[in-house]
């Protein structure tokens, strides 16, 4: 589902209801697009650290996924 801001702002339960079921929901706005999804968890640090070709690269990701209040199954 693909809205600009005015339509959206008319229907934001169904926008919402659609999201919060998986679907896709875009606003447009301008030139810009946002996405509404529902909340995405954080993982756990040292998650992504397979993607990392030296361990000492996942540093940054580590120390923000170890800030996280709301973390994902592993």
């Amino acid at each position: 589902m693909t809205l600009t801001l005015d339509q959206a702002q008319q229907n934001l339960r169904e926008a919402a209801q659609q999201a919060l079921q998986g679907e896709p929901v875009l606003i447009t706005l301008a030139q810009e697009t946002l996405r509404l999804t529902p909340e995405v968890p954080l993982r756990l640090a040292g998650y992504f650290a397979a993607c990392y070709r030296h361990p000492e690269d996942a540093t940054f990701e580590d120390r923000i996924c170890g800030d996280s209040a709301v973390e994902a199954d592993p």
